[in-house]
């Protein structure tokens, strides 16, 4: 049996080595050897989450020469405070307590370093145009009548019922018109309010404050961002993780503290519903609640279950309204006209999970454009960062509900997940990154204070540089979508043929949808203006011309 982990864990450690050489080398010399390195970025993901939660006794001791504090006592939720900070044990109820500072100044700081971090990273990109499915919404939005009744009750036309977030867009209509710039600066500020809400979550789960920011920012910058944070069309992302942040953290608060406990449960309740409005994504919030409780032993007392059973009668209640109004579980089809959630193959489960979602998770880039020198450097820096990180003295209580809400949060979009190398789709990963962040926070947090600080400071400068990388390609994109509408709607007023438009760019949704709307936004009637036009789209410049 020795022999057996031994060799397990040389394995793992040499798959692990190997794939951040080639990852690396990708990242500084380009696709001369590895064209897609989504496959070699999932290895990598895979090996290091098995050498992290791997039972004390598989870890290579390369990685980890001392296991001395390796039975420390965890806090709830697995998220051990550190050795300056104790257990509270609750006798009445049996349940390990989490022992929290109170808020203080500190808190204050790290609220508006977050809200900094978010401005100062996506201040640009207010500027951007919009993009495919916004100038559909733009419309919608223009057009909405106030009809709540018929908004709630009916089902959305493209399989969706998303009422709240529909609500949300035409306040925002009335009054950011089709001012790009506005309807940025609300993602940015609605995105911001979560990575808010993330250090929040971390702070309730007993996560200490250093890795509870360390959590926040690593949210905020995370390399999947530009897609959930600059596309107006996922205000739903947005909007359904704002709720579920806040359900979560009531939820806890409400289970560790018996003031306010009643009232605290029911705005959880509440903002559950009022998350299931807003998008899909968050009806597995009460499996994230299961995972919570069985962390601390919660579903072992009558109180746990009875805490549940309004949270999944709601959930039930929803799913049987969604189900009425369409005729099924609705939501994205294939081919053969399906629902793509209940076409799923073993195979596809397997890879998204094992694979798929720690390569994006990880290493968020798009490699349809080759990331610069500066980019690579910063690469080899964020590897060995990581690598460190693995000393980190973690148990399976340490990463129980971290991991707990990564893969629930993730089942919703689960069949979206297969995300290929230019990013396209890392929106539903908007909100399973939560548990993400909190995990690799539950990690950093047991190396010693300068450790924390340099690795810390890797991680996210890495998803910075990523960031910043991924945004390129928006901007590119909504300056030719601004200048194809502009060539367009020279010629609206006739008759109009446009012929090889693309759908995407490096990875940006482009015209897949909304054309045709964004035509009619742009143009403006002109004496003169040509009866028919013929537009072809250029692939070499990227530009829409009349023939």
């Amino acid at each position: 049996m020795d022999q057996a982990r031994r060799i397990a864990q040389w394995v793992l450690a040499a798959t692990l080595l190997l794939c951040s050489v080639l990852i690396a080398v990708r990242a500084l010399v380009g696709p001369l050897i590895i064209k897609s390195p989504m496959n070699v970025e999932g290895w990598f993901g895979l090996s290091a989450i098995l050498l992290a939660f791997l039972p004390i006794a598989f870890l290579p001791t390369v990685f980890l020469p001392s296991r001395d504090r390796w039975q420390q006592a965890s806090s709830m939720g697995g998220l051990v405070r550190g050795q300056a900070e104790a257990l509270q044990v609750s006798l009445a109820k049996g349940a390990v307590v989490p022992q929290r500072d109170n808020l203080n100044r500190w808190d204050a700081f790290a609220v508006f370093a977050i809200v900094f971090l978010v401005a100062a990273v996506f201040w640009r990109a207010a500027d951007f145009y919009f993009l495919s499915d916004d100038f559909i919404l733009l419309k919608y939005a223009r057009s909405f009548s106030y009809n709540f009744h018929t908004l709630f009750a009916t089902p959305g036309g493209d399989g969706f019922y998303r009422p709240l977030a529909y609500v949300s867009m035409a306040l925002t209509s009335a009054w950011a018109g089709v001012n790009p710039a506005y309807w940025h600066w609300i993602g940015i500020a609605l995105h911001a309010v979560n990575s808010i809400l993330v250090f929040f979550l971390a702070w309730t789960l007993g996560l200490p404050r250093f890795a509870s920011a360390f959590a926040a920012a690593l949210f905020a910058v995370h390399g999947t961002r530009p897609e959930a944070v600059i596309w107006v069309a996922t205000r739903s992302d947005l909007l359904a993780t704002f709720f579920v942040l806040i359900a979560l953290i009531t939820f806890i608060l409400a289970w560790n503290e018996a003031r306010w406990s009643l009232l605290l449960r029911v705005v959880s309740l509440l903002s559950m519903f009022l998350a299931f409005l807003s998008k899909e994504s968050s009806y597995t919030l009460p499996l994230a609640l299961v995972v919570f409780l069985a962390s601390n032993g919660g579903l072992r007392t009558r109180r746990g279950w009875y805490s549940l059973a309004p949270f999944f009668a709601v959930a039930a209640g929803m799913l049987a309204w969604r189900w009425i109004l369409f005729g099924g579980i609705g939501g994205y089809l294939n081919a053969a006209g399906q629902p793509e959630a209940l076409s799923l193959g073993v195979l596809s489960v397997l890879k998204t999970f094992a694979l798929r979602l720690w390569a994006v998770l990880f290493f968020p880039i798009n490699w349809s454009r080759q990331p610069g020198l500066v980019f690579g450097i910063v690469m080899v820096f964020y590897l060995v960062a990581l690598l460190w990180l693995l000393k980190a003295q973690v148990t399976w209580r340490d990463v129980l509900v971290p991991v707990g809400f990564l893969l629930v949060l993730a089942l919703p979009p689960l069949s979206q997940l297969l995300i290929g190398p230019d990013l396209q789709k890392a929106r539903f990963l908007y909100l399973p990154a939560v548990g993400f962040c909190l995990l690799l926070a539950a990690m950093v947090q047991h190396l010693r204070m300068r450790s924390k600080w340099v690795v810390s400071m890797a991680i996210v400068v890495f998803n910075l540089a990523a960031l910043f990388h991924n945004m390129t390609a928006w901007e590119y994109a909504s300056q030719k979508a601004r200048a194809a509408c502009g060539v367009a709607a020279a010629c609206a007023m006739g008759e109009r043929k446009v012929v090889g438009l693309p759908g995407s760019l490096n990875g940006v949704y482009f015209f897949a949808n909304g054309f045709p709307e964004c035509v009619e936004m742009r143009q403006k009637p002109v004496a003169g203006s040509q009866s028919s036009c013929v537009l072809s789209w250029d692939a070499t410049t990227d530009e829409l011309s009349r023939r």
